[in-house]
């Protein structure tokens, strides 16, 4: 490990515990109380033969059921983009599916992508947008998760071995 990378946190700190204790008191504050609206978004990655990977995404919530399907490379290119919606609120909805073809070339560990930029809302919409942030970071935490480090001395072994994954998150920011 060098100089220049060393986590700026280590351990947790009694602020987290409070912040954890007041998240049981309010979610008490729902017990036996029927759900306005809910919301899931699942991600399922599969390996395939010829080191190809799928991604199934699902979006379920009071007024959707939408899903996505990456295929994928060894190398992170997608290979095909598929989609279908099951329960939508408008008869043009399922027309937004079309958005995901050209995703086809796109490298799902490149730097700076994310779901809305490669989705014009106007062509698709807004939920396969989130779909696909939620399946490209799970591709970057399944691939993470794919490396043998364990521990504080893993976390710092893959601040140096995976440089963009510095400030990504508390567990990850380094000192300046």
């Amino acid at each position: 490990m060098t100089d220049q990378v060393r986590p700026r946190f280590v351990g947790t700190s009694p602020e987290a515990g409070a912040v954890a204790s007041r998240w049981e008191e309010l979610a008490a504050l729902a017990d036996g109380e029927p759900a306005h609206f809910d919301r899931a978004f699942r991600t399922r990655i599969y390996k395939l033969e010829d080191d190809e990977t799928l991604s199934l995404t699902e979006l379920d919530d009071d007024f959707h059921e939408m899903r996505i399907a990456l295929r994928v490379a060894n190398d992170g290119t997608i290979l095909e983009a598929a989609g279908r919606m099951n329960r939508h609120p408008y008869d043009t909805c399922p027309r937004a599916v079309e958005a995901l073809v050209p995703l086809a070339g796109t490298n799902v560990y490149a730097p700076k992508i994310k779901g809305h930029d490669r989705i014009p809302r106007t062509e698709g919409c807004l939920h396969l947008a989130d779909m696909l942030a939620v399946a490209l970071r799970s591709y970057r935490i399944a691939k993470g998760h794919e490396l043998p480090y364990e521990g504080e001395t893993g976390r710092n072994e893959l601040l140096v071995l995976m440089p963009r994954l510095r400030d990504t998150c508390v567990s990850f920011a380094v000192e300046s």
